[in-house]
């Protein structure tokens, strides 16, 4: 699923905020059904320790970059389903929201407390990246557009790469989930490609060159990412 991510491309998307604003129409929006961990929390049955970014996150933007810290406080042993369509709402206003979009279960015995690295993405590319000390907190269920591109893709994601021969020395390889993350743009932020070069255009910390080898990096990505949108039945919208 297309490329990896070059350094110069991290740059680039780490700092297209710089020229990118919020912007007053985002396309996602929060459903008013809680999730199943929402209401174990209000019950008292559960309690939210920490919900912050992860000791090694390896994109600014999506992946296994969330660290979520649960405590069981009821009086027996519980298992918990962290939900694909599950906002996490940024309290900072210039930081993005993210959504989970990969199942998670935690089984807790009484008192215990668990960790888990749950994967996410960027919800708008218009605003900041999360930081260390970005708190979130939890939301519900997303809904419309969003929410059906995020649970297509949880129920077809495909498999990882396989492991690489014993003895070739070769390292191993990952899924590359960028499409994913630009289609995701493109739906709840409406972010295209014009959109993103014009952000890339009007970055004053980029140097020269970045411009063509992000236009090329962007059109070489379409195809994937339009490939996901028309197959979760999203063709209106076009990157």
């Amino acid at each position: 699923m297309g490329s990896t991510w070059g350094t110069s491309l991290l740059l680039l998307l780490g700092l297209l905020s710089v020229a990118c604003q919020p912007t007053p129409q985002q396309r996602y929006d929060e459903s008013t059904l809680q999730t199943a961990l929402v209401e174990r929390i209000a019950r008292g049955e559960v309690r939210l320790e920490r919900l912050g970014m992860a000791r090694r996150p390896e994109h600014p933007f999506f992946g296994r970059i969330v660290e979520i810290s649960l405590r069981n406080t009821s009086n027996r042993p519980i298992l918990i389903a962290i939900e694909p369509g599950q906002l996490l709402r940024s309290r900072s206003p210039e930081t993005t929201d993210l959504v989970v979009t990969s199942r998670e279960e935690i089984a807790l015995d009484v008192g215990q407390v668990a960790q888990r690295e749950i994967e996410v993405f960027s919800l708008s590319r218009r605003k900041l990246s999360m930081t260390r000390e970005t708190v979130y907190d939890l939301g519900n269920l997303l809904e419309g557009d969003t929410y059906t591109f995020v649970t297509c893709f949880a129920a077809n994601r495909p498999a990882e790469p396989p492991p690489p021969p014993p003895g070739s020395g070769l390292p191993p390889q990952k899924l590359d989930l960028t499409p994913v993350q630009l289609a995701l743009w493109c739906v709840a932020d409406s972010l295209d490609r014009q959109a993103l070069l014009e952000g890339t255009a009007l970055n004053p910390l980029l140097k020269g060159g970045e411009y063509g080898r992000s236009r090329d990096y962007f059109d070489g990505q379409a195809k994937y990412v339009q490939g996901l949108l028309d197959s979760c039945g999203l063709a209106k919208y076009k990157f």
